[in-house]
């Protein structure tokens, strides 16, 4: 069956919700059909045990997912399904809303119409400023700590090249070692150990920034003897890398290369560095048993969470300890660069004047009368293909043509595009759009590079990503507290608009995506178990943190998260997008290591998901208890917090690379 064929068999099939949950007769002739098959032997009897997993003990599952909806604001589009199929003529995009208005409603979200949505949206996310920021960047060179992520794999191959020096060559070995090992944790596209200096993203990114601080100088806006500090997370698929990831970066040519890295003090933390930071810190919380809980939550190994949330808070106590004249940190993903030239010539500033912005620390109010501050920025992307179409051509595709197979239960294409234009396109004071003054836009979805905040915003909200948040770590951090606290102003994104970054992952590391091609689709399926319960638990609970949220960052918010990646699942399995034989086998025997316990051990995972956002929350308020107990310290000249931040210090020269 063609994927065309098999899509519309899936709307007549999915439509059909009584046959789909109580086992009536499929529609369709053939009975060797393998959709056919498939949906037969899963929604049958209820006797699934001859399914391979993630598919088997499923079918309860689905059966409650399903009786919860019928029960909800779904039933009338469940009910609507029906009424379009009985009526016997119908149109594609009348069934593909049809079917969007009960599995994804995120496509229709405010308007039918995809470009009335933009314009919607673009309204609902306005500000009108009260006040700018009092203390704004103003030499983003020393007033910024600039981070990223290094994430490391094995090498991919045993067969060790000669010619290479012998301390190179024992630590190549010793991460093929380690690459026998169970594998911890699935990334994008991690850096193979041994990876050739020209595909190895982390000299690429960090070239790039020191590139972007060259044309800085040139143009007078940084000084002529400024340092950029730059903070890498390294973090591991396999525990046996710890060992190999600092010596491998100490190894590579191209980071301590002084000409390359010119004026970049660059510092690499692995777990065992942060572990060392915690200890330091133990002291100064106000309970020592507070420490362990602040190890499990405070480090880089682990889903990308983990080392989002380090990375957004080591700087602020690197601004305590170490350097006072830090305001904020700025993350950039190392497949990305400022394309400084383009830059100045489409938006006539600089990447550090776009950062020099008052919009970053304003205040003011959204079209609800919500109190809001822009303590946190983002700006927006292009690829590297299509920065000549100019420096505004949006990252996201439009979809040019109603979607087949998966996307006709889940959009998210649309709800991507739709937000992209409506939000990280936004050019100030051009066509309509406000005038980044007296009005401005905050921004929901960002991108996981290319986003900021400021210290004071960040100790005084203290938002995180919790550590099991394997995927959009980057809204998930916002999640956290978006909903507010009642009498406090809302943080959002200040949109800073025309802080562009060109993306190039394509040109340089297409092997390393293409090797992450799968852990990153069976990623995004565990997104929507992931995001749909950790709304549930959020301030606000899972409606009110939708609503803000929509339509792109919320459509992984879900009443059907099971029902959704199991059917996604198996018409991606079913499609031409499956691959070959060989990748669809590879693809569903990682979704049978990786889905089950979200099917068989669901409410033992929601419990244990709610039970570590708890506890992290309380890691994280005692880390900057400490830090404020530290700060009050260091102001008295208290000798022992001198000698904290001197220890402090210490970590710091032994984690520098460059």
């Amino acid at each position: 069956m063609g994927v065309s064929e098999l899509s519309k068999e899936a709307g007549r099939f999915y439509g059909k919700l009584r046959f789909l949950w109580d086992g009536l007769e499929p529609a369709g002739d053939d009975p060797s059909d393998c959709a056919v098959a498939f949906l037969d032997a899963l929604t049958g009897d209820g006797d699934d045990a001859a399914l391979l997993p993630p598919f088997r003990g499923a079918v309860a599952i689905l059966h409650s997912e399903y009786d919860k909806a019928v029960q909800s604001e779904r039933k009338s589009a469940f009910e609507r399904i029906e009424q379009v199929l009985n009526a016997g003529a119908y149109s594609d995009e009348l069934i593909a809303e049809a079917l969007w208005a009960v599995f994804f409603p995120e496509a229709l979200h405010l308007n039918t119409d995809p470009d009335k949505q933009i314009l919607l949206l673009r309204e609902s996310r306005l500000v009108n400023i009260d006040r700018m920021a009092s203390d704004p960047v103003t030499r983003p060179a020393d007033e910024i700590l600039f981070t990223s992520n290094v994430l490391l794999a094995p090498p991919v191959s045993e067969d060790m090249s000669g010619g290479i020096p012998e301390e190179m060559e024992k630590v190549l070995i010793g991460a093929y070692q380690a690459g026998k090992e169970k594998q911890l944790y699935w990334y994008d596209h991690p850096i193979p150990v041994g990876t050739p200096e020209e595909n190895d993203e982390a000299i690429y990114g960090l070239v790039g920034l020191a590139d972007a601080l060259k044309y800085e100088k040139n143009r007078d806006t940084a000084a002529p003897d400024a340092r950029l500090k730059v903070l890498l997370s390294v973090s591991v698929t396999h525990a046996g890398l710890h060992k190999w990831a600092l010596p491998w970066l100490r190894a590579q040519v191209g980071l301590t290369d002084p000409d390359r890295l010119a004026d970049l003090d660059v510092f690499a933390f692995t777990e065992d560095d942060a572990v060392k930071v915690v200890n330091l810190l133990t002291p100064w919380l106000s309970d020592p048993n507070e420490a362990e809980a602040l190890r499990k939550t405070f480090g880089v190994d682990g889903e990308y969470g983990r080392h989002y949330s380090f990375l957004k808070a080591l700087p602020a106590l690197w601004g305590v300890l170490a350097d006072a004249d830090l305001k904020a940190t700025f993350k950039i993903d190392l497949d990305q660069v400022f394309p400084q030239e383009q830059l100045g010539a489409e938006t006539g500033k600089s990447a550090f004047e776009h950062f020099k912005t008052p919009l970053w620390g304003a205040r003011g109010r959204d079209v609800n009368g919500r109190d809001i501050e822009l303590g946190m920025i983002a700006g927006a992307l292009v690829n590297e293909k299509d920065i000549a179409a100019g420096l505004f051509t949006p990252d996201i595709p439009w979809p040019a043509e109603l979607p087949e197979g998966e996307d006709l239960l889940f959009f998210k294409q649309r709800t991507m595009a739709v937000s992209t234009r409506a939000e990280l396109m936004t050019r100030y004071g051009v066509s309509g759009a406000p005038d980044g003054v007296n009005v401005a836009q905050y921004r929901i979805h960002v991108t996981g590079g290319t986003n900021g905040i400021r210290f004071d915003a960040l100790r005084r909200y203290r938002p995180f990503t919790p550590t099991f948040i394997g995927r959009a770590e980057d809204q998930g951090y916002l999640l956290s507290v978006i909903a507010g606290r009642e009498g406090e102003a809302a943080l959002r994104y200040a949109h800073a608009s025309g802080l562009v970054m060109r993306h190039d992952k394509e040109a340089f590391a297409g092997a390393a995506v293409k090797a992450g091609k799968a852990g990153s689709y069976i990623g995004d399926l565990i997104r929507l178990f992931v995001f749909s319960h950790y709304a549930s638990f959020l301030p606000g609970g899972s409606k009110a943190v939708k609503k803000l949220a929509d339509p792109f960052t919320g459509c992984f918010i879900t009443p059907i998260p099971a029902t959704l990646a199991l059917l996604r699942l198996a018409l991606h399995l079913l499609s031409a997008e499956g691959g070959s034989t060989d990748e669809r086998e590879a693809l569903l025997v990682l979704a049978g290591r990786r889905l089950p316990e979200w099917i068989q051990d669901r409410d033992d995972k929601v419990r244990e998901m709610k039970t570590a956002y708890e506890s992290e929350q309380k890691a994280w308020n005692s880390f900057y208890d400490a830090m404020d107990r530290l700060e009050n310290a260091l102001a008295t000249d208290d000798p022992v917090a001198l000698e904290t931040g001197v220890n402090f210090k210490t970590i710091l020269s032994d984690c520098r690379i460059s």
